[in-house]
């Protein structure tokens, strides 16, 4: 369960730091915590067969590993 607190201060944390100018959302600072994020948190929910949100947390966290490996071309 820790895992999931984790993962919870880092989406919000990432989140407070983008909202606040502190960091870009295409930054790779921003993305992996998101990534790594749903990561711990889908787990949880894989554990606890909360299926919608443990889906969510995959595609969440593959979007912002792929805006990782694959950054946009005008940057």
């Amino acid at each position: 369960m820790a895992g999931a607190y984790i993962g919870m201060c880092m989406v919000v944390g990432a989140f407070a730091l983008e909202t606040r100018g502190r960091v870009s959302s295409r930054s790779t600072l921003y993305l992996a915590s998101m990534a790594g994020g749903q990561i711990l948190l889908g787990a949880r929910a894989y554990d606890t067969g909360e299926w919608p949100f443990a889906f969510l947390s995959i595609i969440w966290a593959g979007v912002a590993l792929l805006a990782i490996a694959k950054p946009r071309v005008d940057e």
